[in-house]
């Protein structure tokens, strides 16, 4: 730690002097203007060698996107699924992805890298722009970035933007509204959205998923001279929901949610970054840092039943710090233009996880099991306690280091980029944990024992890993390009926190068997210490593909194979198991097409974006099944986003009418492949009148009212899924002041 703690340290000099030394004498010298990016890319977006999405501020109010998962299958092959809570933000993309845990797409904000994945689905205001790169982009953005990086541009004030206040109210009472405006050197953005949920609990004969939120952010901006800039983001979220509608599936039935306790989810956020830009005479330097918090509670009916078996509160409070510094050549012109950068975080998250047992819980996954390990005829185990907590404290810290380069080499027509990153993590997880009851074996023992169980200890883990990248793109004419790019990512590894309750269970059955003096042959199977760790994943990308901008007429397209060793699912454990972990499946492949059409005649517009991906296990045996050859699940093999649109002059106003198509599968829900889903499409509509200074909207999602599977998982064998969201119809009016 005190090694980590010099390095940010040195970068933060580093990042001082390089910001400092080049303002000598700025008046005397004949600066360029100060281009400040969100992305680390030395080439613009046409001319990097990956597939890349880009989304305007335009395209992004046509069509409702204010959240991450609302890019579904806009952005080609991207899958994030809504259920649960805004907790389980869960992104599928080229075959990669998971239920849990660390993600595999990175995302900035202004520059800032988002740390916690928990703080990923969030609404968002006054953004501007919308950038996915595809593909590992590990050498520039590092950890987590397997299948691509998101970069969220807000508004600058600097922009020529006028203030812009939205309302909008439809469907199940949902209100939305928002402002944004520029003042001075400042940008400023707020939204606040309710609704009253989608989804009928029965069993409460109440809505399970109502959402009250408020986001705020302010961008501070000042250009100092023509050779430094500074700007300071202030974000902050706080939210308060329900969730977890799920339901049981059993003998091919879909049954509606119907649980008894609590499922809700409180989360408060908040990110300070900082941002400096200088431009020397031989080097430009970048530096940025950040402060993130996270305090969040989620209460969860485990069991998804009427009936009182066991529930989970878990509340983190995390915080972080990130700090990087790169440097590049000032001289844009030149052949070669090399960047190199220094990463480092650290993150510290304080969990704490309490399942609690209750009287049916006890009765069902405890008793039950233990005393089928006991002869009738000798007697059996009593527990006199209506509810047993399994208290489970963890504190959690990652932190990570690293170095990259890369080098764009400009030979005329080609574009030839090499790359490297050295990256360095760690991580350490202090787990407390401690259930106590009160017991009796009938009839030999006529009065209660104390019982105490505790499991304390402390598991550590480093990784390093070397992050290569090399592409080269060809101009055939100013209008078509073609590049391939063959790069690394990797997915940190992790501890998994989740599965304790299961191994507290099965120690509290032996510990009781043992403080009796019986020594069973048979041991309750489970899992223990040794599986609360996980490996990092890695895949390598191999990309080829075509770029052609042509008047109206856009298109990209590209093809990719993927390499994965170590790739981390969520899985369950067999019988009537209570947690899931996360775990390593050895290898797999994906292969796949990602094509994006853009055409825009006139006030005609037209967009299509396609994907196809085959993703599959190579070698993955989990100790009761082999799925080698299976597909992965929640990996869709197409995704398709097809929008038209046309606008009509009605004197100084204009009319817009848009409609889409998004559709996404077919796809397995598990390893086996047993559970699959079909390909399915959604209709979209919205219909505008915009004027100078205002627009009014109406618009329609799920328009035909489609019913859909979103989400599957299993607790203590049963099966359930989640339910796409209804039709949703919303009406509202923007004003430019």
């Amino acid at each position: 730690m005190r090694t980590f703690a010099t390095a940010m340290t040195t970068m933060v000099l580093l990042s001082l002097f390089a910001a400092i030394s080049p303002i000598e004498d700025v008046l005397e010298q004949d600066i360029p203007t100060i281009n400040v990016t969100a992305l680390k890319e030395q080439v613009p977006l046409d001319r990097v060698a990956s597939s890349v999405s880009s989304i305007s501020y335009e395209s992004l109010q046509k069509n409702g996107i204010y959240r991450p998962n609302s890019l579904s299958s806009v952005v080609p092959g991207l899958m994030i699924p809504e259920y649960g809570a805004s907790l389980t933000s869960t992104i599928y993309m080229r075959g990669l992805g998971s239920r849990m845990e660390n993600p595999v797409m990175g995302l900035y904000i202004d520059g800032i890298p988002i740390v916690d994945k928990n703080a990923y689905d969030f609404d968002w205001e006054g953004v501007s722009r919308a950038t996915m790169l595809h593909g590992p982009q590990g050498t520039l953005y590092g950890r987590n970035a397997m299948s691509g990086v998101l970069s969220l541009s807000t508004i600058s004030p600097y922009d020529d933007y006028k203030p812009t206040v939205h309302v909008e109210y439809g469907t199940a009472n949902t209100v939305r509204a928002g402002v944004s405006l520029t003042t001075g050197n400042s940008a400023l953005s707020a939204t606040f959205r309710h609704t009253d949920g989608y989804h009928t609990n029965t069993f409460k004969n109440s809505l399970c998923d109502p959402y009250d939120g408020l986001a705020m952010r302010w961008k501070w901006m000042s250009i100092c001279n023509e050779r430094l800039s500074l700007t300071n983001i202030l974000s902050a979220n706080i939210s308060k929901e329900g969730g977890f509608a799920y339901g049981l599936w059993k003998d091919g039935t879909q049954y509606p949610v119907y649980y008894n306790d609590e499922g809700s989810y409180k989360r408060v956020s908040a990110v300070e970054g900082f941002r400096m830009h200088s431009h020397g005479d031989i080097l430009i330097t970048d530096a940025t840092a950040s402060l993130q918090l996270l305090a969040d509670d989620m209460h969860m009916d485990q069991d998804y039943t009427g009936n009182s078996i066991f529930t989970l509160r878990q509340k983190e409070l995390s915080g972080a710090g990130t700090m990087e510094v790169t440097v590049r050549r000032a001289d844009e012109e030149a052949l070669w233009q090399p960047q190199t950068g220094l990463f480092g975080f650290y993150r510290l998250n304080k969990m704490n996880a309490p399942v609690t047992f209750k009287r049916e819980g006890i009765e069902t996954l405890i008793l039950n099991n233990a005393n089928s390990h006991i002869p009738t005829d000798i007697g059996q185990l009593a527990i006199s306690d209506p509810e047993m907590p399994v208290n489970s404290d963890f504190m959690i810290d990652t932190w990570n280091a690293a170095l990259f380069h890369e080098s764009v080499f400009d030979l005329d027509r080609w574009l030839i980029t090499a790359g490297v990153r050295f990256d360095y993590e760690g991580g350490n997880m202090d787990y407390d944990c401690i259930t106590r009851m009160h017991y009796r074996f009938e009839p030999i023992m006529t009065a209660d024992r104390d019982l105490s169980i505790p499991y304390k200890g402390t598991v550590s883990h480093s990784h390093f890993e070397v992050l290569p990248k090399l592409s080269a793109l060809f101009r055939v004419s100013d209008d078509i390009k073609l590049f391939t790019t063959v790069s690394k990512g990797y997915r940190a590894g992790g501890f998994n926190t989740q599965i304790f309750s299961d191994i507290l269970q099965n120690m509290t059955m032996t510990a009781t068997m043992n403080d009796m003096g019986v020594y069973l042959d048979r041991p309750f199977v489970s899992v223990n210490a040794s599986n609360t760790e996980y490996d990092p994943e890695t895949a390598w990308n191999m990309e080829l593909g075509t770029r052609i901008r042509h008047e109206s007429l856009s298109v990209e397209a590209s093809a990719y194979y993927m390499d994965v060793r170590n790739q981390q699912l969520t899985v369950f454990p067999p019988g009537m198991s209570t947690g899931r972990m996360m775990t390593n499946a050895g290898r797999s492949r994906s292969m796949g097409v990602e094509t994006q059409l853009g055409w825009t005649p006139g006030q005609f517009r037209s967009q299509l974006s396609w994907s196809w991906c085959d993703a599959r296990f190579v070698s993955f045996n989990d100790g009761n099944a082999d799925y080698s050859g299976n597909r992965l699940p929640y990996v869709p093999e197409h995704t398709l986003y097809l929008n038209a649109g046309y606008s009509f002059k009605i004197g100084s106003k204009t009319l817009d009418l848009d409609a889409s198509l998004r559709g996404e599968g077919p796809f397995c829900w598990n390893e086996s492949g047993s559970q699959k889903e079909p390909f399915h499409l959604k209709a979209n509509a919205r219909i505008a009148l915009i004027s100078d200074s205002w627009e009014f909207f109406v618009r329609a999602d799920n328009l035909t009212d489609e019913t859909h599977r979103s989400f599957y998982f299993k607790s203590m064998g049963n099966e359930f899924f989640a339910l796409d969201k209804p039709r949703i119809i919303m009406t509202g009016i923007t004003l430019k002041l």
